[in-house]
């Protein structure tokens, strides 16, 4: 028993010991000179006072970069919480030898813990190998950045590029920044190489990782630098006297080299004094709204739609609620985001609210006030959606609107389903008569001639149907004959409403779909009972949302894409027709 407590303290001791260690590791030791090194120390602990080491002729580029990470788990019922902080430096040798760094030192409860020293070994680049600096120039890794000095919700574009002119056979992300003080949002990119001159000198140049950040807190931000592997292939000098060797890849080694992207610094202000119903939008935006009915009967539904439109954190806005009547019974908006990128990244953000209006009369939805901080103007502006009247007229279906329950199904039951149970059966004894032959004559062609005349109707159906497919066709293709007169004229907003509306009436006629049930999930839902490929229904739809935000977009960007679109909604109809034949 004894033994045993004498085993829990001194198992509880090291624990606390273990917890309070300011640990120290690196990303290379030995290093080689002008690498960018990566020097962190670890607290299992929270922390105050956080006093850097003497990095003694090392050169530091950036530091010290303190980042945090939680987690709490349950165990057998029992809770546990850690909690990880971390001191990153990027450092730098320029001359080889052996640099001691001094020990860091942070306060835990009061109590100062230091770290060990840490001895780093830097040595030159093998001399029968590829120069490092003559590596660098052919093999690097470059960070763009939008924007260097922005606000609190202001977005950057950040875009981590690979440069090489080496073989390169494979590469591999070791290391990702971790982006402490931004919201993230990860953008697709193409791993395809594409060549670019870069100051007379050709280059292979792919886009790894593309991201748009959004500052959450005022202060200097860093984005951390990104570290990849790669694998190189280079001739072997010593040749084998095999001849068979270089024929099958004898002659040639694989190499790697660990490359790094400078990390960056981000230098984000406070917003200014900001009005009372400002929610944090931060960019260049407008609001609309509308709905899909302005005249409707008591009990029956419409939809209220609100648009966030532009450019900013349009991702972060919650939801809008208006002040519906107190007669509307609303349920929670549907809300769905589109990402357009071009030169710059615009958003689409849409809140859907379904609406019961309960009681027969004239109600007004009021119109929306949405403050926004426009960070190339540097000051807070409002946009106003519009004002909606809605007439609700009295339900003329009584038994319909008094059965209807919002969490259940409408069932109607019109009472004649059951019929009386009989329970005497009174049967008769009825001759039987040989049929004549006459009668037997005409029994026996009646099911062929209904069988000719059915397929004279469905050939009739056919036609009637393939004629309605052509006029389909033709109405598109006028309309977009109109959308040309638009180029023409360069009128921006009525070419893309024209090319808008052809696509909607196109799938309209083309389907058979009633124009108040037209609607993106509707295209979804035919195309795939169709069988269309989803690609072509993911380009005609993309082809509306392009329109409807072209609408709200500059007049320069609407003009440089005007006769794409209009060859795109050409090819997208043909295809659709190709498709469902």
């Amino acid at each position: 028993m004894k033994q045993n407590i004498i085993i829990s303290i001194f198992s509880i001791f090291t624990f606390i010991s273990y917890a309070q260690e300011l640990k120290v590791t690196s990303n290379k030791n030995p290093a080689i000179v002008g690498e960018q090194i990566l020097i962190q120390y670890t607290l299992n602990e929270n922390g105050t006072n956080f006093i850097s080491p003497n990095f003694n002729n090392l050169q530091v580029l950036s530091g010290p970069n303190p980042s945090s990470q939680s987690s709490y788990t349950i165990i057998n019922g029992k809770s546990e919480s850690t909690v990880k902080n971390t001191f990153s430096f990027y450092l730098r040798a320029n001359k080889p030898g052996t640099y001691n760094i001094g020990p860091a030192s942070i306060s835990v409860n009061g109590k100062v813990i230091k770290s060990d020293s840490y001895q780093l070994k830097i040595v030159k680049s093998n001399p029968n190998k590829k120069n490092s600096n003559q590596l660098s120039k052919n093999l690097y890794l470059k960070v763009d950045v939008s924007k260097r000095n922005i606000v609190v919700g202001e977005q950057i574009l950040v875009v981590y590029k690979l440069f090489t002119r080496v073989d390169l056979q494979n590469t591999e992300v070791v290391s990702l920044p971790e982006l402490n003080g931004f919201w993230k949002k990860e953008l697709e990119t193409s791993s395809r190489f594409k060549r670019e001159i870069i100051d007379g000198v050709p280059f292979n140049v792919a886009t790894i990782k593309k991201s748009v950040l959004t500052a959450q807190k005022s202060g200097e931000l860093l984005i951390d630098a990104v570290e990849l592997k790669c694998s190189i292939r280079t001739q072997n000098n010593n040749r084998s006297r095999d001849p068979f060797a270089n024929f099958f890849g004898g002659g040639f080694n694989l190499k790697e080299e660990y490359i790094n992207s400078n990390p960056v610094k981000i230098k984000v202000s406070d917003l200014p004094q900001a009005p009372e119903n400002f929610t944090g939008a931060v960019g260049d935006m407008n609001i609309t709204s509308e709905v899909n009915k302005t005249k409707v009967q008591a009990n029956d539904a419409l939809s209220y739609t609100i648009k966030i439109i532009g450019t900013g954190n349009i991702e972060l806005i919650k939801a809008i609620k208006p002040n519906f009547p107190d007669d509307f019974e609303i349920y929670d908006p549907k809300i769905t985001e589109k990402i357009f990128e071009g030169g710059r990244k615009r958003s689409i953000k849409t809140f859907e609210y379904l609406i019961i209006p309960r009681f027969k009369g004239e109600y007004k939805i009021p119109s929306l006030n949405f403050t926004f901080y426009n960070n190339k103007k540097k000051k807070y502006e409002i946009k106003q959606s519009s004002t909606h009247n809605i007439i609700v007229e009295e339900n003329t279906n009584i038994e319909e609107s008094s059965n209807i329950s919002l969490n259940q199904q409408i069932v109607k039951s019109n009472r004649k389903d059951i019929n009386y149970i009989y329970t005497k059966v009174n049967l008769k004894r009825k001759n039987i008569k040989f049929i004549n032959f006459g009668l037997f004559t005409i029994l026996f062609f009646i099911p062929i001639l209904i069988f000719f005349i059915s397929r004279k109707l469905i050939n009739h159906q056919k036609k009637s149907k393939s004629s309605k497919n052509y006029k389909a066709n033709k109405i598109a293709l006028s309309r977009l004959k109109s959308a040309q007169k638009c180029i023409d004229n360069k009128n921006y907003d009525l070419f893309y409403e024209e090319i808008e509306k052809s696509l909607w009436g196109y799938f309209a006629d083309k389907f058979n779909v009633n124009i108040s049930k037209l609607s993106k999930e509707t295209i979804s839902q035919y195309f795939k009972q169709l069988n269309i490929d989803q690609t072509t229904e993911r380009e005609f739809i993309s082809l509306i949302d392009v329109c409807e935000f072209a609408r709200y977009s500059p007049e320069k960007d609407k003009n440089s894409q005007m006769d794409d679109i209009l060859n795109k909604s050409k090819n997208i109809i043909i295809k659709v027709e190709t498709e469902l034949k």
